[in-house]
């Protein structure tokens, strides 16, 4: 039972565009790519920002559009894989800066589902006594895990954060619905994978640039196009509802087709979503949020309209969830 009281977001101001890569790269196949996912731009963050400086940044945005101050979070969640470091939470630091002291702050990493999954995990805790307020951030800093001669990998992520204030509401009793679906059997499919417990950090790690976002293998082309309409349709089927009863979506933005395809799969208008890759590339965790903060400042969604959110990240995980805005 809650509402979103505020929403914010944070885009730093290194602007890398897809020129610069395909006259480093060349235009093949990179010119076929980035048509074939619909990212046009991204930006990076400064050697001063960090994902925790990011998520401030967002959340005293959303906190101001909220009206509400840090001391009236009763909840602080970040959602990253890219965290400020391994220990303590990137939402010790976030916490401190933003002047939140909450009954609870801590780290999500379900990739790029975490956003998600992570509103769903606060929500659960608001019940109008204890907890009345969360501060749900996803914040990605993935630039500084680039390998700047890795042309697959390299192109596709850009930095941000976005993040939601939600507040209890009683109101929204059996309104809201969310479905999540994992499959641990891609975990070696994309990642980080030097820098933690299996390969520590040492000179053969830093070598073979382990320490580097990769891509060791291909993710099946069709893997969200297949899974996300029915976790749509199950977390809508929860409420009685179907996909055309929703006024609006937000998907993780990967790749525009197959946001195209899902809502044409559902018989919705393109009016119904909304993308942000072709402007700001992938931000990963953040990216739900940004897209959905970007939407509201464009008048796409309103007060009252139904929304679903839909996410997946790595490993994989997925995330669906449904509210009334």
């Amino acid at each position: 039972m809650f509402k979103i009281a505020g929403t914010g977001m944070y885009l730093p101001k290194n602007l890398v565009t897809n020129e610069s890569f395909i006259e480093k790269f060349g235009p093949d196949p990179l010119k076929v790519v980035f048509e074939r996912i619909g990212h046009g731009a991204r930006y990076y963050s400064g050697k001063d920002e960090s994902s925790a400086t990011m998520a401030v940044r967002a959340g005293r945005e959303a906190l101001a559009n909220a009206g509400l101050k840090a001391e009236d979070i009763d909840l602080l969640v970040i959602s990253t894989d890219t965290p400020s470091q391994l220990s303590p939470a990137t939402a010790a630091q976030v916490g401190h800066d933003l002047g939140v002291k909450s009954k609870g702050a801590f780290d999500v990493n379900c990739a790029c589902a975490g956003f998600v999954t992570a509103v769903d995990m606060a929500s659960r805790y608001l019940d109008g006594s204890e907890y009345k307020h969360a501060l749900v951030i996803g914040t990605y800093a993935m630039s500084k895990h680039l390998d700047p001669d890795d042309n697959i990998a390299t192109p596709l992520f850009g930095d941000g954060a976005g993040a939601f204030v939600l507040s209890y509401a009683p109101e929204q009793k059996g309104k809201t619905a969310s479905t999540l679906k994992s499959d641990g059997a891609f975990w070696d499919f994309m990642g980080i994978y030097g820098g933690g417990t299996a390969l520590p950090v040492d000179e053969e790690v830093l070598a073979k640039r382990a320490h580097k976002v990769k891509i060791p293998k291909k993710f099946p082309a069709t893997l969200n196009s297949e899974e996300w309409p029915p976790l749509i349709e199950k977390t809508l089927a929860k409420l009685d509802l179907k996909p055309q009863d929703a006024q609006a979506y937000v998907f993780t933005q990967i790749r525009k087709p197959t946001i195209v395809e899902v809502m044409e799969k559902f018989g919705l208008p393109m009016e119904k979503t909304h993308t942000i890759m072709e402007k700001w590339g992938y931000t990963g965790s953040a990216c739900v949020p940004m897209a959905f903060h970007d939407m509201v400042q464009h008048g796409k969604v309103k007060r009252g309209d139904r929304v679903v959110l839909c996410a997946s990240g790595g490993g994989y995980s997925m995330a669906a969830m449904t509210f009334i805005y």
